[in-house]
């Protein structure tokens, strides 16, 4: 078999039970891109010998920052197909204005590491995912309701300085800014405004999260009203919100030497896995998908 036997295509709807059927054959490997696949299958790379896909590349609309993740086949592993997949989907990447690559992969993968640094990943930061199955908190009334659009500014504003003050406390995020509001953001999140809730303190925002499924995300608290437990209660409304919905496990996940794992790990959650990130500045390719 040559490279250059290797077709690309962009996934469509007639992939997606040959490539669930390829992800399950390393269930550890492909389990999240499973998941990724169900919920954004237009970031996937489709990669064909004759009429057979051997390999699936996940991967972001180029940003000044994109994220990448490949997985190939077990049988057609050590092959070079991996790294033709990573190499291409850089080049694509750099045209449309991305200069720098994550990729990913669950703690402990015995090839994933040293894959990604013959590629020229350097470790980045770890992801911690957590889940709590205890059931509804007793809580008493708090002052949370639904986001609104006239909530944009400043709960964009809150939930952006307070990712960046929490990137340059773990100081593994040298280029860390301030997240700017745009048009963009601000209607996806009116798209999906009843899975957005505000923390009010007489009549300001206080604190932000967003729910998707059983998953908590974003919770963000303005930075001088930090350490007064409105996190903690804020995240109480949010679990028993997510209870109410009927789901029996509330998830969530906070970078590694994240403050806020203690007051998840005093509220019940656990950890499941750890996800381990890498990062690579771009270097000139002349490959295309």
């Amino acid at each position: 078999m040559n490279l250059s036997d290797i077709r690309y295509e962009r996934f469509s709807k007639k992939d997606y039970y040959t490539a669930s059927e390829l992800l399950s054959q390393d269930a550890e490997a492909g389990a999240d891109l499973l998941q990724v696949l169900d919920e954004e299958p237009e970031t996937f790379i489709c990669a064909f010998i004759d009429d057979a896909l051997i390999a699936l590349a996940q991967m972001e609309a180029p940003t000044h920052q994109s994220h990448l993740n490949v997985f190939v086949a077990p049988r057609f592993r050590r092959r070079g197909i991996g790294a033709a997949m990573v190499l291409a989907a850089e080049t694509q990447l750099q045209a449309g204005g991305t200069r720098a690559v994550s990729t990913s992969f669950r703690s402990g993968a015995p090839a994933s590491p040293g894959f990604a640094r013959k590629l020229g990943y350097a470790p980045y930061y770890s992801l911690v995912y957590m889940k709590r199955t205890g059931g509804f908190f007793s809580q008493e009334e708090v002052p949370v309701r639904l986001y609104e659009d006239e909530d944009f500014l400043p709960a964009h504003s809150l939930y952006a300085t307070a990712f960046h003050e929490m990137r340059v406390r773990i100081g593994r995020f040298p280029d860390s800014v301030v997240a700017q509001p745009n048009e963009g953001r601000r209607n996806a999140w009116k798209a999906d405004a009843e899975d957005r809730f505000v923390y009010e303190i007489n009549g300001e925002i206080a604190a932000y999260s967003h729910l998707h499924g059983n998953e908590i995300s974003s919770v963000s608290v303005r930075s001088d009203l930090q350490g007064r437990g409105i996190g903690r209660k804020f995240v109480k409304y949010l679990c028993n919100e997510i209870y109410q919905r009927g789901h029996s496990a509330v998830i969530l996940c906070c970078v590694a030497g994240n403050e806020a794992r203690q007051l998840y790990d005093s509220l019940g959650f656990q950890e499941t896995h750890i996800m381990e990130y890498m990062r690579k500045t771009l270097e000139v390719s002349e490959s295309k998908i």
